[in-house]
C-alpha cells in the first residue's frame, strides 16, 4: 500500500513538472513570435486603410502648411521593410497558413504525453 503512495506521488510530482513545461511553452507561444508576426500582419493592414482612404488627387501639393502627402510617402517607404520582415517571421515563428506544412510544430499529445520507452 505505502509502495503504492509513493508511486502516487512520484507521478503527482511527474505531472507537476509536465504542467509547469508546458505552462511556460504555452507562454512562449502566446508572447513570442507568432504573435509578433500577427501584430504586423496587423498594421499593414492598418497602413492598407490608410493608403484606400487617401486620394492622392485631393491633396494640395503646393501648401507647406500640409503635409500629407510626406506623411504618406514615408509610410510608403516603409512598407516593403515591414511586410519583409512579417514574411520572415512568419517563417520563423512556423505561421504559414498551412498547418499541414508547419514541421516545426509537433501535435498537442505529443508534447503532453508521458513517454513510456
Amino acid at each position: 500500500m505505502s509502495q503504492e503512495i509513493e508511486s502516487l506521488k512520484e507521478q503527482i510530482e511527474f505531472l507537476k513538472q509536465k504542467l509547469t513545461q508546458v505552462e511556460a511553452e504555452k507562454y512562449v507561444y502566446e508572447n513570442g513570435g507568432a504573435k509578433l508576426y500577427y501584430s504586423l500582419q496587423r498594421k499593414m493592414s492598418e497602413m492598407s486603410k490608410i493608403f484606400n482612404s487617401q486620394d492622392l488627387s485631393t491633396i494640395d501639393m503646393t501648401s507647406k502648411s500640409d503635409a500629407t502627402f510626406e506623411r504618406l510617402f514615408k509610410l510608403l517607404e516603409k512598407c516593403e521593410t515591414i511586410s519583409k520582415s512579417a514574411a520572415e517571421l512568419g517563417i520563423i515563428a512556423g505561421v504559414t497558413g498551412d498547418e499541414s506544412k508547419d514541421v516545426l510544430k509537433k501535435p498537442f499529445v505529443e508534447t503532453i504525453a508521458e513517454n513510456r520507452r
